[in-house]
């Protein structure tokens, strides 16, 4: 991480200062608004653009023929008109599906054979050269995806990339061959500083400037062990307290707080009292259309 900082000073001092000029939560369209329009399509970040929001998050899968595609789901029957796994399909067969296909079943599938594509992920590199981009890391074949997107990220694309993955082997890769790319903290890291710092009172502080997620409210299953078994109970938690975030931000360098899952007002009203740096949502239309959303476009 410090050597990360090391070497582009300039772009890290920049994107904090930005941050900071804003008075609310950066909003991050997460799929680009799938609420909104069909996830992972280059009408959705368009959309997500054109409205206001700060920046989008994508995920990306790699094909059979090594090339890194934009898609989310296990496989390709939950979003169009294919199935199967991305990694089982080459690139030309994924290329000919409908992207659109599966949106909105309630309203009679209004996107459908409208030409929506899923699209590379240096296409959408190249059509949103000034955009900011998490990228969440979703492919099963781990070190084949991180193997293909160290070489397709350049040296200038990274300054404006964060990377993440609910698979920690994807981070610790990534730290350990391609140190110029800037990454969220593994998601187990947060998680047991949350719960340690929500529970136990327990400070354990991240590595300066990093980032750090999780979802506003999360449920979790808590299991116990007994001589005779296991118990268990789902709870949901709210780990983001403002005595948390307030520890957070007293460090020398504290880190980017982002909280997942906010698709609503009243979340959003939460995240803006809680100042945390930005927010994901599915439905970025619902904040930026809102009081808040009118003064933003006006600016």
């Amino acid at each position: 991480m410090k050597k990360l900082f090391i070497k582009y000073p300039l772009f890290f001092l920049c994107i904090f200062i930005s941050f900071d000029l804003f008075s609310s939560p950066l909003i991050i369209a997460h799929r680009g608004g799938g609420k909104n329009f069909p996830e992972n399509t280059i009408l959705a970040f368009e959309k997500a653009i054109e409205i206001g929001c700060d920046g989008i998050e994508l995920d990306v899968q790699v094909t059979k023929d090594d090339v890194i595609v934009v898609y989310h789901p296990l496989d390709l029957s939950v979003r169009t008109d294919g199935q199967g796994a991305i990694s089982s399909m080459d690139f030309e067969e994924i290329r000919k599906l409908d992207a659109g296909y599966k949106f909105q079943p309630e309203n009679n599938f209004p996107r459908r054979c409208q030409g929506l594509i899923i699209p590379t992920l240096s296409e959408v590199l190249d059509l949103f050269p000034q955009t900011f981009i998490i990228i969440d890391l979703k492919s099963s074949e781990s070190e084949k995806l991180l193997k293909a997107l160290a070489c397709t990220i350049s040296g200038e694309q990274a300054e404006r990339l964060i990377f993440y993955s609910t698979n920690s082997e994807h981070i610790k890769w990534l730290h350990q061959n391609t140190p110029h790319l800037k990454t969220f903290e593994t998601r187990d890291e947060t998680r047991d500083r949350l719960l340690n710092m929500s529970q136990k009172g327990e400070i354990h502080p991240p590595e300066p400037f990093s980032w750090v997620g999780f979802e506003l409210s999360r449920k979790m299953e808590v299991k116990e062990t007994f001589t005779l078994g296991e118990g268990g109970s789902t709870i949901e938690f709210r780990l983001w307290t403002p005595e948390v975030i307030s520890e957070l931000k007293s460090f020398t360098f504290p880190p980017k707080l982002v909280l997942f899952g906010i698709n609503t007002l009243e979340d959003w009203e939460e995240a803006v009292r809680l100042k945390v740096d930005a927010v994901y949502t599915d439905d970025p239309q619902v904040i930026i259309y809102s009081g808040f959303g009118q003064t933003r476009l006006s600016s």
